[in-house]
């Protein structure tokens, strides 16, 4: 009984979400970015790397090594649906952060 009440609550949460102005952009920048393959590709090349770098493991000056692919990626990232596109995806990241944190603040787990 317990598990469907939460089932229930996530497929509320699930609704909300689909309906936020935030997901309704990224939704649209992505439709648009998909019309362009190589200009995806290029995006999803960009987000790999920059991925990589954030989790790298190996001992890398990681300020020179995100300001390098910053310059590299200029060109790319200055084109007004790249950009609007990576606006929308950092949007809709950041509020699933929220809804992480507001998660662990609320629930009492160690």
């Amino acid at each position: 009984m317990c598990m469907y009440r939460v089932d229930e609550c996530i497929g509320l949460l699930v609704d909300a979400l689909k309906e936020s102005p935030e997901y309704q952009k990224y939704q649209e920048m992505r439709a648009r970015i998909h019309m362009d393959p190589e200009k995806e590709r290029q995006v999803n090349e960009f987000r790999k790397r920059t991925y990589l770098l954030q989790n790298s493991r190996e001992q890398i000056d990681l300020f020179t090594e995100i300001d390098r692919l910053q310059e590299e990626s200029a060109p790319l990232r200055a084109q007004p649906d790249v950009s609007e596109y990576l606006a929308a995806e950092l949007a809709l990241c950041r509020m699933f952060q929220h809804i992480n944190y507001r998660l662990m603040q609320e629930i009492d787990f160690d």
